[in-house]
């Protein structure tokens, strides 16, 4: 689905898998708010770019090794 600015919207069902997780998991982190998400009524959904943003706000650097 898309909405008039053109950014993709995903359900609940379609992103888990794209982060990696459960629904269950995003179920919780919906609850605690960790993550962005728009409420329609009861469905909850989520923006492929908040996703994309989220997910580069928790990538964590490779550790330099000291030789």
């Amino acid at each position: 689905m898309e909405d008039r600015k053109g950014c993709h919207k995903l359900s609940l069902m379609e992103a888990a898998p794209l982060m990696g997780v459960s629904p269950h998991t995003l179920r919780a982190w919906v609850r605690r708010r960790r993550i962005p998400f728009y409420r329609c009524g009861r469905r909850i959904v989520f923006s492929q770019t908040d996703l994309d943003l989220f997910m580069e706000g928790c990538r964590v650097p490779p550790a330099e090794h000291a030789l």
